[in-house]
Parts: C-alpha cells; sequence; structure tokens
C-alpha cells in the first residue's frame, strides 16, 4: 500500500510542479504520508472510555470544590444533585463519590488528568465543550463564579486547546442560561391568579436568551436560526453518545437541549418571526 501512495504522490507532484525531479520526491514523502495516516485513523475510530469521562468530571468538581477553601454542605449537595441528575447506579456512584473525594486533594494532579481526558477525546470537541459546559454549570451553581473557580475554567480550556476567548463565551452562555432558568421559574411560580396566565417574559429573560444561543440582540433572523440549529446539533443526545459521551449524561444533555428550544422560542416570539 505504501508503494501505491509513493506512485500517487509523485504523479500529483509532476503534474502540479512540472517537473520529474518532483515526481522522485512524491516518491519518497509518498510512504510518509502513508505512515502518518495509517498511525492517525486507528486513534481517530477508537472509542474512548465513557468511565474515564465521569471519573475526571466528579475528579475536577472536587477540585472546583476545594478551590474556593473549605468544601462546604453546599458543594456535596450539588455534587449529589449531578449524580442525581445522571442516575448513576450504585456502582456508579461510588466512583462518583470516590472521584470526588480524589479531586479534593492538595495534591490532585489536575493537570495530568486532565491531559489524559484530552488524549482520549481529542478528536472529538464536542464532547470535551460538554465537559466544559457542566463544570461551568456547577461553578456558578451558587450564582457566582469565584476567582479560583475560573482560573481552573481556564486551565481546563488550556488543557483541551480551547480559545480563551471561546471560553469566555462558554461561561457567558451558561451563566445565562442559569439566570434564564430562574427567570422561567419564576414565571412558573408567579402566575397572575386573576387572569391565570404567566406574566411577560422580562426583558432580562430575553437578553439571556441571546446570550444562550451566542449571538447578539442586533442578530438578523438568518443568523439566529443558525446559531440554533448550531447548538442544537452540538448537543444531540445520540450524536454525543456515539462520540463516546457516557450514557449516564444523556438525560442532561436533553434537559440542555430544551433550554436552547426555550430560549430560541422566546426570541422568535420577540422578534415576530418562524
Amino acid at each position: 500500500m505504501s508503494f501505491i501512495w509513493a506512485i500517487v504522490t509523485g504523479v500529483i507532484f509532476s503534474y502540479i510542479f512540472k517537473s520529474g525531479w518532483f515526481f522522485l520526491l512524491g516518491l519518497f514523502v509518498g510512504p510518509m504520508c502513508y505512515r502518518i495516516f495509517n498511525n492517525i485513523a486507528p486513534m481517530r475510530n477508537s472509542q474512548p472510555s465513557p468511565t474515564l469521562f465521569l471519573t475526571i468530571a466528579f475528579e475536577v468538581l472536587g477540585h472546583l470544590s476545594k478551590a474556593k477553601g473549605q468544601v462546604t454542605q453546599d458543594d456535596i449537595h450539588i455534587a449529589t444533585q449531578f449524580m442525581d441528575q445522571l442516575q448513576l447506579d450504585s456502582e456508579k456512584r461510588k466512583l462518583a463519590q470516590s472521584s470526588f473525594n480524589r479531586g479534593k486533594a492538595v495534591d490532585y494532579p489536575l493537570q495530568e488528568r486532565l491531559n489524559e481526558l484530552y488524549v482520549q477525546y481529542r478528536y472529538r470537541k464536542k464532547v470535551l465543550n460538554i465537559f466544559c459546559e457542566h463544570l461551568i454549570r456547577a461553578a456558578i451553581s451558587d450564582g457566582s463564579l469565584h476567582a479560583k473557580e475560573e482560573q481552573i475554567l481556564y486551565t481546563v480550556a488550556q488543557a483541551f486547546h480551547i480559545p480563551r476567548a471561546k471560553m469566555a463565551i462558554y461561561i457567558q452562555m451558561i451563566m445565562a442560561s442559569y439566570q434564564f432558568q430562574r427567570g422561567q421559574q419564576y414565571q412558573h411560580n408567579h402566575q397572575y391568579q386573576q387572569q391565570g396566565f404567566q406574566r411577560p417574559s422580562g426583558q432580562n429573560d430575553i437578553n439571556n436568551a441571546f446570550k444562550i444561543l451566542g449571538v447578539e440582540p442586533t442578530a438578523d433572523n438568518t443568523t439566529i436560526k443558525r446559531a440554533y440549529r448550531k447548538l442544537m446539533n452540538e448537543h444531540h443526545p445520540d450524536k454525543l453518545v456515539s462520540k463516546g459521551l457516557p450514557k449516564e449524561m444523556l438525560e442532561a444533555e436533553k434537559k440542555r437541549a430544551q433550554e436552547i428550544q426555550a430560549a430560541y422560542d422566546l426570541i422568535k416570539t420577540h422578534k415576530g418571526f418562524k
């Protein structure tokens, strides 16, 4: 097979550069390209370990909790809620608990563990993005983002080769999602008693809806629709599981897709398009 690559590369080089010398160069380069391709292809097709994803997710969650100082009951409650949301069985729950405790250690090797996860998922960037989103959601679950928590989030981004500016956008989107959820919950719990309908969505809800989609309020309808479809595609549970996302995270991604849908529906109503 390397011989075929050598011939094909030689022909292509000689055709492009109009020289027999480049045919000889192609004979040399072709087998090198073949070896590189053979090394990369198995890594792209290999299935990463969902267990590793869950393990490191809860380790870093524990590390985030410890970053602020003392791990509080609220921090433990957040981790427990996450376990409940993922509907972990008893075995996976024990794994999550031990991982959370391991992440609290002073000498927890954050960079080393993140690198290990990146090696497994480097050809599945959408899954790494989901990892970041869940960490951000955990970090802001108390309504604010501590400076040390933010530092850890950017460390994760660097380990995953996610640009700092893109991580900043993720943080903004998830914070908007958190505030949007609270706004929607308020509407649900405070209906007009006499008229029997919910209060109109406030400007904050609309602004947060735009942030969830990652677009400006001045964006045209085509841009908004494109952003919506892109996000829905990125958070499609079945597609993510096929890329190595643990099946336990299906429900969480369904809820994320519902958030995106709710934000899009509100924007459509606000801007008056279908």
